[in-house]
Formats: structure tokens, C-alpha cells, sequence
């Protein structure tokens, strides 16, 4: 009976011993756990930072240039505006017309296409500018179809202006005589039954 007991005792002593190895071992792996979550809470707030500075940069780039097209080509211009808003946890971008009453709209709801056309061709550009490409021509198909026929000369000079500055070759796409005629160089495509044939004019 001793001997039952004081095998009983040196089995428990065993399994204390072995459930106080455990007990240390686990705390050093939470310890450990809790460690690696620090670094990754500070990882997290380093690129959080990374990406504030990042879209405020993009936010200035891409105003400037749009900001500058409309200016360029309407009398009383909207002002555009970039915000970065996080929806489902991913970073998206509003793209904003600001009248100058300081009201924001998305640009398909303000007075007109015409002001559109100017913001895609614009944000095609600062697109370009932005990506790391060597090439150095833009290819538009009817860009200023919904610009009114007297703003279409003043965007038209606006093109010219963003192509000398920034040594961009435009190669555009048009039915309109008066677009075509202010390019450097016309080429006129037509087609029949041989195919398409394209010569300069």
C-alpha cells in the first residue's frame, strides 16, 4: 500500500514537473507571439504612413495637371480634387469636380461631357507621366467629342501646349476637321475595296 501511494506521489511529482516545462515553454511561445504582433502593429503603422504620403502626392500630381487642362479651356473652370477614402478595406479614389462655391460633384453630374472629355484626356496624361515608361506618345480616339465647337480651339491649344512641354506625341483620331487641322502632321485613312490606305495630306 506504501508502495502503491509512493508511486502514485512520484507519478504526480512527474507530471507537474512535466506540465511546469510545459507552462514555461508556452509562455515564452505567447511572449514570443505577442512580440512578432508589436512588430507587426509598428510594420502596419510604417506603411499606413507610407501610403498617406504616397496618396497626397498622387492627390497634388493629379490635381495640378486636370486643374490646369480645365483652366486652360473653360472661363469659369472647376477645380479637380482627388480623395482617397477607404470602403471594405481597400484604399479607393474619388475623382471630384469643385465649383467655385467650393461644392464637390462627381464630374459625369456637373454642367456638361465637354468638361469630362477635358479631365480624361488630362488624367491620361498624368497617368503617363506617372508610369515608368519610356514611351513617349499617346494615342486618343475622338477625345473632345462632347466639347462644345467654340472650346474646341482652346482645347486644341491645349494639346499643343501639353505636347510641347512635357515631349508628348499625341496621335489622335478624329472626324473633326477643325481638330485636324491643327495637328503638326494629317494623315487621312480611307478604305475600299483593296483595303485601307492611309496617306498624308
Amino acid at each position: 500500500m506504501i508502495n502503491d501511494l509512493k508511486d502514485k506521489l512520484v507519478k504526480k511529482v512527474t507530471e507537474k514537473e512535466l506540465l511546469t516545462s510545459q507552462l514555461v515553454e508556452h509562455k515564452e511561445s505567447v511572449e514570443s507571439l505577442l512580440t512578432h504582433m508589436e512588430d507587426l502593429e509598428e510594420a502596419k503603422v510604417i506603411l499606413q504612413k507610407s501610403a498617406q504620403i504616397t496618396q497626397k502626392q498622387l492627390s497634388f500630381h493629379i490635381e495640378a495637371i486636370v486643374s490646369q487642362a480645365l483652366a486652360a479651356v473653360f472661363d469659369d473652370p472647376y477645380t479637380f480634387k482627388v480623395n482617397f477614402v477607404t470602403r471594405r478595406n481597400y484604399a479607393e479614389c474619388d475623382l471630384m469636380f469643385v465649383d467655385s462655391n467650393g461644392t464637390e460633384m462627381k464630374p459625369l453630374d456637373s454642367c456638361g461631357y465637354g468638361a469630362s472629355d477635358i479631365t480624361s484626356l488630362a488624367l491620361r496624361v498624368a497617368y503617363w507621366k506617372l508610369s515608368d515608361n519610356s514611351r513617349n506618345t499617346l494615342i486618343l480616339d475622338e477625345p473632345l467629342r462632347n466639347l462644345s465647337l467654340d472650346k474646341q480651339p482652346l482645347a486644341f491649344q491645349m494639346i499643343n501646349t501639353l505636347s510641347e512641354k512635357l515631349k508628348i506625341q499625341f496621335l489622335i483620331i478624329t472626324h473633326n476637321q477643325g481638330f485636324a487641322e491643327s495637328a503638326d502632321t494629317i494623315f487621312k485613312v480611307t478604305k475600299d475595296s483593296n483595303g485601307s490606305h492611309i496617306r498624308e495630306i
